[in-house]
């Protein structure tokens, strides 16, 4: 493997292709997953320069003489550290609709509320039906994806019959809607949708945190997401929508396509619609209802879908929030300077564990660990 090519996917250049053939190369065997890893706690140690960059490679080539595939190191690197700071602080995931005498959900479960009340449990090693009142099939869950794609085609309704899907920390999950459109579920999130979409009406779902959206194009039914006081509207594209409890603004990333932006309260006219261009960022400001626009790097929004976090000039309280998430820990953070700090970091196939060594090996900073709860001081 070509340590240039990997450097190249840190910084957040790699095309597709490209990162497909590193974590096909990781995946080939425990030594280039460890290779890999320890190249990048090397580079964040020492390169602070060009020159410590340099001598970066070459502590790391010599630390890998027993592998077979032994890196080729083929230029002067350009990129600036990547500084792998983590923790996570985690909240336990509740958002379980339960009356008193059903029995208590484990908070770390997958659950789907049904149109009557019920909720169904979601096992990833499972597959399951879902069943609506009269017992007919609407729905088929087989490992981590959820389909009412072709099954809820026989749903006789004058009315939408909602479904809720919550995913707690540490999981992310995809929906398959009636319509066929995909949508990836990041952790910490729920979406409230119909079991099947109504003729002459438009296709409307509830978001709760974040989600990926692959939307079936259909003219005569547009696609609206509603996440808060903010309506995203789409005939057919590709789109990232976050909004989590712990962020001030609403925020879409086009991938490609149109949406529009508009109030709830608002009619859906140019004079209340902000139009997004694909490769650009929507933030909607919860307070102010005022929406700003800005060019992005998409991969840093949308790489989460393939288990992958991007950070590029970050607060370490953004990341924290993040990592909380996607690990599933709680941490408390004593250190208010780290807490404003801006970094660049890529997390991946480390463990939370390798993150926490990584962490104090490199800025000697204390913490302790009691079960998933983590404090550092």
């Amino acid at each position: 493997m070509d340590y240039d090519l990997i450097s190249k996917y840190l910084s957040g250049n790699a095309t597709e292709e490209e990162v497909a053939l590193i974590f096909q190369w990781i995946d080939d065997s425990p030594a280039n997953k460890k290779a890999f890893i320890q190249f990048k706690k090397t580079w964040a140690f020492k390169a602070k320069s060009d020159e410590d960059c340099e001598m970066a490679w070459q502590e790391l080539e010599s630390k890998l003489d027993n592998n077979k595939s032994k890196p080729r190191f083929s230029g002067f690197i350009k990129y600036a550290a990547i500084l792998v700071l983590v923790v996570g602080i985690g909240y336990f995931f509740t958002q379980q609709k339960l009356s008193s005498d059903l029995p208590v959900i484990d908070k770390n479960a997958i659950t789907l509320e049904l149109g009557n009340g019920n909720i169904q449990i979601i096992t990833e090693k499972e597959q399951s039906a879902i069943l609506d009142k009269n017992g007919k099939v609407v729905g088929k869950q087989q490992g981590s994806v959820l389909s009412y794609k072709d099954v809820a085609n026989e749903v006789v309704s004058a009315a939408p019959i909602y479904n809720e899907l919550t995913i707690p920390y540490g999981k992310t999950f995809k929906l398959i809607l009636s319509d066929g459109t995909v949508v990836h579920l990041n952790a910490g999130s729920s979406i409230k949708y119909p079991v099947k979409f109504i003729e002459g009406t438009k296709r409307e779902v509830f978001l709760h945190g974040e989600a990926f959206f692959d939307v079936t194009k259909d003219a005569d039914h547009p696609f609206v997401v509603n996440v808060n006081d903010l309506n995203v509207r789409v005939l057919g594209t590709k789109f990232n929508v976050s909004s989590y409890p712990e962020e001030e603004n609403v925020s879409t990333v086009l991938i490609e396509g149109s949406v529009a932006l508009h109030g709830k309260d608002n009619d859906f006219n140019s004079a209340n619609t902000v139009l997004l261009e694909p490769g650009y960022k929507g933030e909607w400001n919860q307070k102010s209802k005022e929406t700003s626009i800005t060019e992005v790097d998409t991969k840093m929004y949308t790489s989460w879908v393939e288990g992958r976090m991007i950070f590029r000039n970050t607060p370490f309280k953004i990341i924290r929030k993040k990592l909380e998430r996607h690990y599933n820990v709680s941490i408390k953070n004593n250190n208010k300077i780290l807490e404003e700090k801006t970094y660049n970091a890529v997390f991946d196939v480390e463990s939370i564990d390798q993150v926490l060594r990584t962490l104090n090996e490199i800025y000697s900073i204390e913490y302790i660990i009691d079960q998933n709860e983590i404090v550092i001081n």
